[in-house]
């Protein structure tokens, strides 16, 4: 007991006078100096081990690199004259933009950065080269070198180049379906990497997994019909492909042709192709039929036209 006749409810520390005692009188807590230092201390070490923090990792991490714009034109190697309608896009950012009547074009929203620019235009060598972007924005010149081809040049080729665009628009317009075509321009603009991404940005188709039981369509021969013409056969097995679209019902796996041979891993087989490679793309009957065509594929098109495959029939 104390003198006072009070309990106290706490027990002295040898060697301390008052500190750390709970004064029963005061109802207060009295902490010992060194014990103060040690809880701050602690608080401080908790603090840099859950937060290492942030501002260290800031001062690591590389500072947001700034979008600028590119620009520039494209000439004739030989006649220095403006290259229209060439395709100019950034290889590892997957976007670009068609030059204009002038072989001007501006691609907007580059990294300043070290990147790849690409050329190309029917009838001349495709061109990369590497360039080095400043935040500032470059302007740049390109000079394309014509392609050895068995035509009246360049001019040749442009013509062979549109009656393949009029096969193209022909062939669309001449099924009582519903059809979309996007254009290269379209492609090359969009921020998509790929041209399956590129398809479920821009259309509504409604993208569904593939169930073991659904497979790629594939078109085929039934002369037994009188008229003959391409039917729906059977289909590949559902393994091939692990896009499908759900159309009038049920799940499908669309029949996909790139360069008028047909994709037999469906949907799947697009995301192969960078938006940056591709001409035109073409959706047909709310999805029952895709159709993709290259540069390259056009390139040969327009050195020797052919005749475009017939569509198939959908139910």
């Amino acid at each position: 007991m104390e003198p006072n006749g009070r309990r106290a409810s706490g027990s002295r520390r040898p060697g301390n006078s008052r500190r750390g005692l709970w004064d029963a009188s005061e109802g207060l807590w009295d902490p010992p100096a060194n014990l103060c230092d040690v809880l701050a201390a602690s608080i401080l070490l908790a603090a840099l081990f859950l937060f290492p923090a942030s501002g260290l990792i800031a001062q690591e991490e590389d500072p947001a690199r700034a979008l600028v714009t590119v620009r520039g034109v494209v000439l004739d190697e030989v006649t220095g004259m403006p290259v229209a309608g060439a395709a100019v896009y950034l290889e590892d950012e997957s976007r670009g933009a068609l030059t204009d009547s002038r072989g001007a074009f501006r691609i907007e929203g580059v990294p300043a950065d070290a990147q790849t620019i690409v050329a190309t235009q029917f009838g001349y060598w495709e061109i990369a080269a590497a360039i080095d972007v400043p935040e500032a924005g470059a302007v740049i010149e390109i000079d394309l070198k014509p392609r050895p081809i068995q035509l009246d040049g360049v001019t040749a080729v442009a013509d062979n180049i549109e009656t393949m665009a009029r096969r193209l628009q022909t062939r669309r317009r001449s099924l009582p379906y519903q059809t979309r075509a996007f254009t290269q321009e379209q492609l090359l603009r969009s921020p998509e990497l790929d041209v399956l991404d590129f398809l479920w940005r821009e259309t509504d188709l409604d993208r569904q997994p593939c169930p073991i039981t659904v497979g790629v369509t594939l078109p085929g021969w039934r002369p037994t019909r009188g008229l003959g013409g391409w039917d729906l056969p059977s289909q590949v097995p559902g393994a091939l492909a692990s896009h499908c679209i759900w159309r009038r019902g049920r799940v499908i796996s669309p029949r996909v042709y790139i360069d008028e041979m047909p994709a037999f891993s469906g949907l799947d087989a697009l995301s192969n192709y960078p938006t940056t490679q591709i001409y035109t793309l073409e959706v047909y009957s709310q999805g029952a039929e895709i159709r993709a065509y290259t540069y390259r594929f056009m390139q040969r098109m327009a050195e020797e036209p052919r005749a475009l495959i017939a569509l198939s029939h959908w139910p």
